[in-house]
């Protein structure tokens, strides 16, 4: 089992799946989170929170908002 996109999410699922084998890590989301995804002498270090342990910078999330217009129809 191997990984496109999304380590932080990636490393909880690898960690449970006895057969992972590999994690592809891009940085991407790091801005946007409170506490990125550690690498450590090449390995990825899942969090022990709890879900998928994401938590989000919510200031740096607030300066990309944007919001639909008025009459926008879903």
């Amino acid at each position: 089992m191997s990984s496109h996109l999304l380590p932080e999410v990636s490393a909880h699922l690898l960690a449970a799946t006895p057969t992972a084998h590999w994690l592809e890590w891009v940085d991407w989301a790091e801005p946007l989170l409170q506490e990125p995804l550690a690498i450590v002498d090449g390995f990825a270090v899942v969090p022990e929170r709890p879900g998928n342990g994401l938590a989000w910078n919510a200031s740096v999330v607030e300066k990309f908002r944007c919001e639909a217009p008025h009459d926008a129809r879903l």
